[in-house]
């Protein structure tokens, strides 16, 4: 009983860390988007040259990103040290997984697989809903400062991403009373709702993906497997897009 009521002091304890660093993060992503817009004067009278303000947009979100993912990370390492130094325990490895890259590779490539199923389904039923969530990064694309999205999207998130929901939340919903099956289930519902601008469909996928994330979480016992399955995954999404001619995935 007694590790019982412990055991959920910790999972509301680490509820209150989360929703801090993803309060701190997001005001970080304000404060680097405000700075940006100062330096390239973005909403000041004058002329731009020919694909300046898409590019001078995108470096916009990249700065947002890249600032909200610094503080996750740093926040989340911070915590990781506190337990570390005080308990002995540590929710971070980034031991290599067993199998070493092979492992690694058949996980990318099953999360590729499953994702590519789950777009062609909605693709047939709600073609729209995935244009819908394709397009505003698909338009970041055809600027000439993509590649920091790239970045973003390729390293920043699922570095920070991972860190946070299957490194921090995870880790103390698994040693709760919910158990493995509660602790996926809710970190990729939480996960999910961080991308709350996407459809139905798309925060489907990013559930399904959440999912598949925490069962390699707990089936390699590191983190690197999903950090890494997770940015194959963003990167080969975002140079789709740079590659496809004239937004052919996005296009009606």
């Amino acid at each position: 009983m007694e590790n019982g009521i412990q055991a959920w002091k910790g999972v509301i304890a680490t509820a209150v860390l989360a929703g801090a660093i993803i309060l701190g993060a997001t005001a970080a992503g304000y404060a680097a988007a405000s700075l940006f817009d100062g330096w390239a004067q973005i909403h000041e009278a004058r002329a731009f040259r020919p694909g300046e303000i898409e590019a001078l947009l995108t470096g916009r979100v990249a700065a947002s990103l890249f600032a909200f993912q610094a503080v996750t990370v740093i926040s989340v390492l911070l915590i990781d040290a506190y337990r570390r130094r005080t308990t002995g325990a540590s929710i971070i490895n980034f031991a290599a997984p067993p199998g070493g890259i092979a492992t690694i590779a058949l996980a990318a490539l099953a999360l590729i697989s499953l994702a590519t199923c789950f777009a062609s389904l909605v693709f047939v039923f709600n073609p729209e809903a995935l244009r819908h969530d394709l397009q505003p990064f698909s338009e970041m694309m055809q600027s000439r400062t993509w590649w920091l999205i790239l970045l973003a999207a390729g390293i920043g998130a699922p570095l920070a991403e991972e860190l946070l929901f299957r490194g921090l939340i995870f880790g103390a919903l698994r040693a709760s009373p919910l158990g493995f099956i509660g602790a996926a289930i809710v970190t990729a519902l939480s996960w999910a709702l961080l991308h709350a601008n996407y459809s139905v469909y798309g925060l489907g996928a990013i559930a399904l993906i959440g999912l598949y994330l925490a069962w390699l979480r707990e089936r390699t016992g590191t983190l690197l497997t999903p950090v890494i399955c997770h940015g194959v995954y963003n990167s080969i999404i975002i140079l789709l897009m740079v590659l496809a001619p004239n937004n052919a995935l996005t296009a009606g």
